[in-house]
């Protein structure tokens, strides 16, 4: 998906900042993830297979940019928060992957973790992943009200309104869903824990609530975004079409489209926030570009 987009700005210095950002965040969920005694062996190798393989680091990676965007200055306030989101993505793979669910046999190139280990072993890694996270979530030493604005922010957005809504509508509308039905299928799995990571690391360094809807906003157009581009990536590597996807729906010129729109929006809503966010800006055409 490369060529069809010159008039979006260069994202070369983009990319290496993720890149260094995801180095970052991976040493950090490497340090996390060293349990002592009290995690059974079994159960926190597990927990690390589902998150130390490979990754985008994509929503902790947004969620640290945002926090830097807002001028936050200690790192160490939105380090749990880049752990914790990236393992509440980890978790939700785990159960997307479970015979109960999406029944896929493989994740990231590699044998998804209940085939690695057995079900049972993949359902009580992806909870303790889950719990752990907002476990990791209160051990932030960021002050009590921008902490607690950014866990309701991640609640919401994996609660009953928002990820695990988003699968039950998944696995009670397929095979077919309008094109406003797909839309808030995506909104709910995808873009709003994007949106999430994003409101999450502004809130820690204590923006006004302004910025923080217009960050949800941006956010969602990039989770939006990536998903659109997953199901053209999936339509070129001839996925099985077990999902409803838009290239299924509408086919790849508009599914192509779509993107190109969605990223757009996102870009012009980082910048109406200021040249403080001029690095976020970049992100859309990253993702637009991604091939992986």
């Amino acid at each position: 998906m490369r060529d069809f987009r010159p008039e979006i700005q260069n994202s070369r210095f983009v990319l290496r900042r993720y890149q260094a950002d995801r180095g970052l965040v991976n040493a950090w969920l490497r340090d996390a993830l060293r349990f002592g005694r009290e995690v059974p062996v079994r159960l926190a190798r597990a927990m690390r297979y589902a998150v130390l393989g490979p990754g985008k680091r994509v929503r902790p990676v947004l969620a640290l940019e945002s926090f830097r965007a807002a001028k936050g200055r200690d790192e160490e306030h939105v380090r749990p928060f880049c752990c914790g989101i990236e393992m509440i993505h980890a978790f939700s793979l785990v159960h997307d992957d479970l015979p109960s669910m999406d029944n896929d046999d493989f994740r990231r190139g590699r044998p998804s973790l209940h085939r690695k280990y057995d079900e049972a072993v993949a359902i009580l890694a992806a909870d303790a992943l889950f719990a752990y996270a907002f476990q990791l979530f209160s051990f932030s030493p960021a002050p009590r009200a921008p902490r607690l604005a950014a866990i309701q922010a991640i609640s919401r957005a994996v609660g009953p309104a928002g990820m695990a809504g988003g699968q039950m509508l998944d696995i009670a509308t397929r095979p077919g869903l309008s094109r406003p039905g797909l839309e808030r299928l995506h909104r709910k799995k995808t873009a709003d824990f994007m949106a999430a990571a994003l409101v999450a690391g502004a809130a820690l360094a204590r923006v006004r609530t302004r910025v923080l809807d217009r960050l949800w906003e941006a956010g969602r157009a990039l989770g939006l975004l990536f998903q659109v581009t997953d199901d053209l990536l999936d339509a070129e590597q001839e996925s099985d079409g077990k999902r409803m996807t838009r290239v299924s729906r509408y086919g790849r010129e508009g599914t192509l489209k779509r993107a190109v729109q969605q990223a757009h929006h996102a870009e012009q809503l980082f910048r109406s926030l200021g040249p403080g966010y001029d690095l976020l800006a970049g992100f859309p055409r990253l993702i637009l570009e991604r091939t992986s």
